[in-house]
């Protein structure tokens, strides 16, 4: 019996020494992204799967910039070669503790590489994240977001475009390791 409270009390000091270490909110992240789109997962498409990474430096408690890497193709269509979508991020976040939700902001890329030869379309993405992190331990924390790309914002506005957004919000995990 003592073994079991001991075990027990041990498990909980260690899980709340856990939660009061990582309310000191992290400088630099690096993560793994696991995304589908919405119409992906609307239509059970689980082989349309889009990996993806990120590297993340906080220049205050609330602000920070980072980039992600996104492979869309071939994972997700019928192109033989790669599509790699490219972006920036300007993250406002409110570390909370063990709970901590953010907003981001920026511009993106697309780029494709297909036997060899390479494609960047010469117009800027735009793109927007929403999402919260729970940090589980003081160093890892597990998020999630809801990316959305705008392809071209005046066109939008002025409704030339036709705008899917199934296919161009993504939802998904991010495992991150935060120093």
């Amino acid at each position: 019996m003592r073994v079991k409270i001991v075990l027990i009390v041990g498990i909980m000091v260690l899980i709340c020494g856990g939660v009061v270490l990582a309310d000191t909110p992290s400088v630099f992240e690096a993560g793994l992204l696991n995304y589908y789109t919405i119409g992906d997962i609307a239509d059970s498409e689980f082989s349309r799967y889009t990996p993806g990474v990120r590297m993340a430096f906080y220049i205050t408690e609330w602000f920070g910039l980072n980039g992600d890497v996104i492979v869309k193709e071939p994972f997700s269509g019928d192109l033989v070669g790669y599509q790699f979508l490219l972006s920036t991020t300007m993250v406002f976040r409110w570390p909370l503790g063990f709970f901590e939700p953010y907003l981001g902001i920026g511009p993106a890329y697309s780029i494709t590489v297909d036997s060899g030869d390479f494609d960047m379309p010469p117009h800027i993405l735009y793109g927007a994240r929403l999402g919260f992190d729970f940090n589980i331990t003081p160093v890892f924390c597990l998020g999630v977001e809801a990316n959305h790309i705008i392809p071209d914002i005046p066109s939008l506005v002025n409704g030339t475009d036709e705008f899917d957004a199934m296919a161009n919000t993504y939802v998904g995990l991010a495992l991150k390791l935060k120093l």
